[in-house]
């Protein structure tokens, strides 16, 4: 399986202006700036795309990914995003991540995309109980954007 670190563009923030629970809410140029890793979690043909961030405190919301300078980075879970659209996706010429990271990604990379897809179904399953904005876990999740996309249908 094959990391793939991007950026998203400013345009994907601007299009879903009413999208809840963003990292950096109303700083495109912040946003669009933030690395994001593309894993391969294939969910209903979604691509979801999740934030390296430099302090991730989340337990099972993400994954340790420490580098030298910044020993709470990881990958946070709770801010994926689905972008199904490759027009606001784009490859950064330079990654301004330590290879130490990304190599700690690369060797982890089933681990991270087994992790992220039990947090996607967990997600979906509280949703469907129309839980999520109640339980910890998703309570500030940037998938409640996205029920839609990942086939959520409310229990009565």
């Amino acid at each position: 399986m094959k990391v793939d670190i991007v950026f998203i563009l400013a345009q994907y923030f601007i299009d879903n202006s009413d999208f809840v629970e963003l990292l950096d809410t109303n700083n495109t140029q912040k946003q669009s700036s933030r690395f994001h890793l593309f894993i391969n979690v294939n969910y209903n043909g979604n691509q979801f795309y999740i934030p390296l961030r430099s302090n991730v405190k989340h337990g099972n919301s993400g994954f340790s990914v420490p580098s030298s300078t910044r020993s709470n980075a990881g990958l946070d879970y709770r801010k994926a995003l689905i972008v199904n659209d490759s027009k606001y996706i784009q490859r950064p010429s330079i990654v301004k991540i330590p290879s130490s990271q990304i190599n700690h990604i690369q060797s982890n990379i089933t681990a991270i995309a087994k992790g992220f897809s039990s947090y996607v179904s967990g997600y979906i399953k509280s949703a469907n109980k129309n839980r999520e904005h109640l339980d910890s876990k998703y309570k500030f999740s940037t998938l409640h954007n996205f029920h839609k996309e990942l086939g959520v249908c409310r229990n009565s």
